[in-house]
């Protein structure tokens, strides 16, 4: 199953959203307009300015409208994407060097203030109170998850539910929001915006779950970055909770993440560990039981070709390797 196949029928719509991520990215003048037009060309999913798209394609579409709101949902995302680099001393993303690689951390912290403000930008001539209210809302959540990501780096006893906030947080609100917002423009009934809200929160976490099972089994050139790229940096995944908790093997996992100086060969046997304990297998049912929630959500919705597209969108999460 390719991405861009199931998409295929909001292509041109996409496209539309890219064209104006462009044009934003490029009113800047300065060095901020060459930062942010590298980040817009490195490319991603889109997969957030899609679900806008497809949610609001369930009732009154209008692509002027959605695709603005499109745009500053991923222009929303992206500014975390510049600060998250930053944050975690990244070199690459999506196999680019990142913008503080080219530019540094001052110009790459401007540069994710810059995305944001065109993301207020757009959102205060829409002229929606609720829509600006569940996007302000979601960007103070995202804040909190990464502090509370930071505040947690190399910290073993963390557990599942502090995981589960911290990745909602970070992750599926955001998502979640895309969905509703979409259905709110286009007029939708209280009741299917609520089911599209959850289905979005269910795939949200599921697509971070996934994430974190990808940075040890995806492959460094499909994935921009090193295999267990996140351990690396002290960051305590879902497969690294579930490995810490076996008996046999966890207190040695503790060891090497507890280690001052790790070589690579501790790296190998961490992430040998991380395999063997079948802590990706736990991780990947906990996955499958989101993605399967999100399913049950999608039975409320009206048998319109959208609802197809998030049917397989779903599908794809499970299957993804990038």
């Amino acid at each position: 199953m390719i991405y861009s196949d199931i998409l295929q029928e909001i292509s041109s719509d996409l496209n539309y959203v890219e064209k104006e991520l462009h044009r934003y990215a490029l009113s800047s003048k300065t060095l901020l307009g060459q930062s942010s037009t590298s980040l817009v060309e490195a490319g991603g999913k889109r997969l957030r300015p899609a679900f806008v798209l497809l949610s609001g394609r369930f009732f009154q579409y209008d692509l002027q409208r959605m695709s603005q709101l499109a745009v500053a949902v991923e222009l929303t995302h992206m500014g975390t994407l510049v600060h998250d680099d930053v944050i975690d001393d990244a070199a690459t993303r999506r196999g680019r060097p990142t913008v503080r690689v080219q530019w540094g951390d001052s110009i790459a912290l401007q540069t994710g203030n810059y995305l944001f403000a065109q993301a207020l930008q757009i959102i205060d001539r829409y002229g929606n109170q609720e829509v600006l209210r569940i996007l302000t809302r979601v960007s103070l959540e995202m804040c909190e998850g990464e502090i509370e990501q930071i505040n947690s780096i190399g910290d073993t006893s963390i557990g599942l539910r502090h995981y589960l906030r911290r990745i909602q947080r970070k992750t599926a609100f955001l998502i979640s929001a895309c969905c509703a917002i979409g259905a709110m423009v286009g007029n939708g009934s209280s009741d299917l915006i609520w089911h599209l809200k959850k289905y979005g929160y269910c795939l949200g976490m599921a697509f971070q779950i996934t994430d974190d099972i990808l940075d040890f089994i995806g492959s460094e050139d499909v994935m921009g970055k090193p295999v267990g790229s996140d351990l690396r940096q002290g960051i305590i995944t879902i497969p690294v909770i579930y490995a810490l908790q076996d008996r046999l093997r966890g207190p040695r996992l503790q060891d090497i993440i507890n280690k001052d100086i790790k070589t690579e060969n501790d790296w190998d046997e961490a992430f040998s560990i991380i395999e063997d304990t079948g802590a990706l297998n736990a991780s990947q049912q906990l996955c499958d039981r989101y993605l399967q929630k999100a399913k049950d959500k999608l039975h409320y919705l009206p048998d319109l070709p959208p609802r197809q597209i998030l049917v397989a969108l779903t599908d794809f999460i499970a299957i993804r390797n990038f």
